[in-house]
Parts: structure tokens; sequence; C-alpha cells
């Protein structure tokens, strides 16, 4: 496997590594895939940009899903990758990007679509998201 081959594959593995850390309820894998200052920038079903800092990065997209496991036991939720592309994946580069096409599924049952491009950053031999940009839409 080349050198960007098996950056890419570690760009990959923290991709599944956050959404695996959400559908788990692990807070200290969910963190260890962010930077303390990440941002994420979406737009909703109704196209309004919204921008969450890191800490509510965390209470939004973490803690949101716990509390309704805790409130329904029945409560599941799994994401679904249907596809990724990345670029700028360089060997000797600190930086990367990645679009990554994919749905939530709670309770058996897709809630919405997201397109999302990811922003890395390798810090101590690791990739850790610093910026999001995702774009949600409902089911048809």
């Amino acid at each position: 496997m080349s050198k960007r081959q098996t950056e890419i594959e570690k760009i990959r593995e923290t991709i599944r590594h956050f959404h695996w850390a959400q559908e788990n309820g692990d807070e200290k894998a969910f963190l260890s895939v962010w930077h303390p200052e990440a941002k994420r920038f979406g737009f909703g079903s109704n196209n309004e940009l919204y921008v969450l800092s890191a800490e509510d990065i965390l209470r939004d997209q973490f803690y949101e899903i716990q509390k309704a496991k805790e409130e329904n036991p029945e409560y599941s939720v799994s994401f679904f990758i249907r596809q990724m592309k990345f670029f700028d994946v360089q060997p000797d580069n600190l930086i990367a990007s990645a679009f990554v096409e994919w749905q939530m599924l709670v309770l058996g049952e897709c809630v919405g679509f997201h397109y999302t491009y990811y922003h890395f950053v390798k810090t101590e031999g690791n990739w850790v998201i610093v910026n999001v940009t995702d774009r949600a839409r409902s089911p048809p």
C-alpha cells in the first residue's frame, strides 16, 4: 500500500470512529477525533446556516443522542456511509479533506441524508477534524 493510501485509510478510520463513538456513547472516542477548536458549519433541511463550536458539537451531536437513549431504552441510532472521496491527501502534508455522503438511521428508519465536507489536520500522528461543512436533507 502506498503512503498516500495509508493516510487515506487513517482518515477513513477517523470518520468511521466518529460515527462509531456517536452510536456507542463513547465520549472519549468522540472527542478524540475533533480538534479542540473545531467548527461545524451546517445547513439543515430549512436551508439556514448554523455554526457550532467544539463545545456545541459535543452537546448537539453527542449528548442529544445519549439523552434520547436514556429516555427511551428502545431508541437506537446508526450511521450508514454511502461514499467517501478524498482530496489533498499527501504523505508529507499535514492537512487533508474528504467528502462523505451518509445517512442517519433512528430506530432503523432514515431520518436524513447528509453531504459533508471534512477538513483534517494531522497532529501527533493522528488525523483530527478541524472543520466540517454539512448539508442535511430530509428523506424523500
